[in-house]
């Protein structure tokens, strides 16, 4: 029975391997795949001109210097403004969260905005909660601004909660399409000054957004470190608050197929996109999954929850192993979806739901989404990380990661559990919340499966025998 088990343990490292190889051959092709649409000259209805400067009668469509609309009164052919495409003045900032946002800005004659109006976009409608129709409050504060005013987000145009990406590439698109329009086609000159203190003010608002990120990234480094898990459940409550109920829900499966598609948003405009990315990622590639138990908002209430329930199931052996292959199924689904059958619309409504973060953290959802993150709720609060350990997709992900960075040798942070003085007393496996820690009876020696793994160090804390810090 033993020979056959090692054996069986032998035959699954190899498939595992072999199955990390297949995911980066994958994600190799979908990056070598993904070629962004470019734009095209689009031709708007006169409606549509006329919702965004209603003063105008008729207008006269011009390419030079770049595509845009004069609008003129039938009452002795008085101009009295233009109307612009985003997608054709700055189509490079028009990108959104997942595809380029198609903005139609009217502009008076005096150089004031007339009137916005989004003619296409596919962001996710769990995130933007129909924000970019017709008269909402969004679009609605861009009126009456003109060129010399400040467009910083979070001070004086109000972002989507939860949507900072696509309130960004709006504001910034209008910001500097107008200011075009202003130079190229109005003749009016720009305040340099206050676009120079506006700028100033913008990347102070995010520096402060990164201090904070760092912060908590820092202090779960350091309470990793210490063995301190009181120091973790700081940093986990830093996570909840800053990441979950202020900036919305942290990392996503979303933000990965957002970078697959090479569709990302304007650098300095989206710091704190672009490092969430790197720490998310980073840490994944120096210390395993260490986001999914350090810095997860969703994870770090689950597993305050489960640590608030008096009952507890656990779930082991076979049982475990078979459910822990959901979250890749899951995965690749996703993946499919997104770049073979080329619906990412239809991917990222998908891991809205999959993934209850949004649901959870914005309190808005449909049924099915409702039904899913109660149902996630429900059986996490009585089994240690449920919905983490099995049906996460960018828990496989991460996973994926840690595979493949194991294969090229690149990972240096890991939990290291004492080989040698082992006294058997399997402390650490029971302490361990995902069931990653296996025990040779025979040999008297703990295994980690790097894979699964969360890097939470409650395993090492809980040892007798002294565990070194971490392995290099």
């Amino acid at each position: 029975m033993r020979f056959c088990l090692g054996i069986w343990g032998l035959a699954s490292k190899k498939i595992g391997m072999k199955l990390s190889r297949i995911f980066l051959l994958i994600l190799g092709i979908i990056a070598f795949s993904s070629v962004p649409s470019q734009s095209s000259i689009q031709l708007v209805p006169e409606k549509n001109l006329t919702a965004v400067l209603p003063a105008a009668d008729k207008f006269v469509r011009k390419t030079d210097p770049f595509g845009h609309y004069l609008g003129y009164s039938l009452q002795g052919g008085q101009f009295v403004g233009v109307v612009f495409l985003t997608t054709e003045v700055v189509p490079e900032e028009s990108w959104g969260y997942r595809d380029q946002i198609t903005t139609l800005v009217g502009v008076d004659a005096s150089g004031r905005i007339s009137g916005v109006k989004i003619l296409n976009e596919f962001e996710s409608p769990r995130y933007t909660q129909g924000l970019l129709s017709d008269g909402s409050w969004f679009l609605t504060q861009f009126v009456s601004k003109d060129s010399g005013d400040s467009f910083v987000l979070d001070y004086d145009v109000d972002a989507i909660t939860g949507a900072t990406i696509t309130s960004s590439a709006i504001t910034h698109s209008i910001k500097s399409g107008l200011q075009l329009i202003t130079e190229e086609v109005l003749y009016q000159q720009v305040d340099e000054n206050s676009i120079v203190k506006h700028d100033f003010l913008q990347h102070l608002i995010w520096q402060i957004d990164l201090i904070l990120l760092w912060i908590t990234v820092g202090l779960a480094l350091f309470a990793f470190l210490k063995k301190n898990q009181f120091l973790r459940y700081c940093a986990l409550g830093m996570a909840f608050a800053y990441l979950g109920v202020y900036k919305g829900g942290g990392f996503s499966l979303i933000d990965v197929i957002r970078l697959l598609s090479f569709h990302n948003p304007v650098f300095l405009t989206n710091l704190y996109w672009y490092s969430l990315v790197v720490v998310a990622i980073g840490l994944t590639v120096i210390a395993g999954r260490a986001y999914c138990g350090w810095l997860c908002p969703f994870g770090a209430f689950t597993e305050i929850l489960f640590r608030l329930t008096p009952l507890e199931w656990r779930i082991s052996g076979n049982t475990d192993k078979i459910l822990k292959t959901i979250k890749y199924v899951i995965l690749v689904i996703l993946l499919v979806i997104a770049f073979v059958i080329a619906d990412k619309l239809l991917a990222v409504y998908l891991t809205g739901i999959v993934e209850p973060f949004a649901t959870f953290f914005h309190l808005d959802g449909d049924l099915i989404s409702w039904t899913w993150l109660i149902a996630m709720l429900v059986l996490s609060s009585v089994v240690s990380r449920f919905f983490c350990r099995y049906f996460c997709p960018l828990g496989a992900f991460f996973a994926v990661i840690v595979s493949v960075c194991a294969f090229l040798k690149l990972r240096g942070l890991r939990v290291k559990l004492p080989q040698e003085g082992c006294r058997g007393c399997k402390l650490a496996q029971k302490e361990c919340q995902i069931d990653a820690i296996n025990y040779d009876e025979e040999s008297h020696k703990p295994s980690i499966d790097g894979n699964e793994c969360m890097m939470c160090n409650r395993c090492s804390s809980k040892c007798p025998i002294q565990c070194k810090k971490f392995e290099i």
